[in-house]
């Protein structure tokens, strides 16, 4: 009887492994797939980062009407004690890239 119940223990431990085995490949499959999405939208960013430097070196732009924009689009996420967001600090980059 002992033995019986150590070959199913041993039975249900190798399924075990294989389960894991297999949710590890799935896992490691999934953060592949996010590492390519993330590398997609980092390389998308960066092209109409180019695009619009590029554009920006011809257009004169105010840098207060752009981040009072942003401050009005975002003020419902955002208060003005934590200080210049995340945005204005891109835009403001943007426009000293000309």
């Amino acid at each position: 009887m002992a033995n019986a119940q150590i070959d199913d223990i041993k039975t249900t431990l190798e399924k075990l492994s294989g389960q894991l085995g297999e949710m590890s490949q799935m896992a490691a499959h999934h953060f592949d797939e996010l590492h390519d999405a993330v590398n997609n939208v980092a390389s998308h960013t960066l092209a109409m980062e180019a695009i619009i430097s590029a554009i920006l070196a011809n257009i004169e732009i105010d840098e207060n009407a752009v981040s009072a924009w942003i401050r009005a689009k975002t003020a419902e996420f955002s208060s003005p004690e934590h200080g210049e967001s995340a945005a204005e600090g891109i835009a403001r980059d943007f426009l000293n890239k000309k």
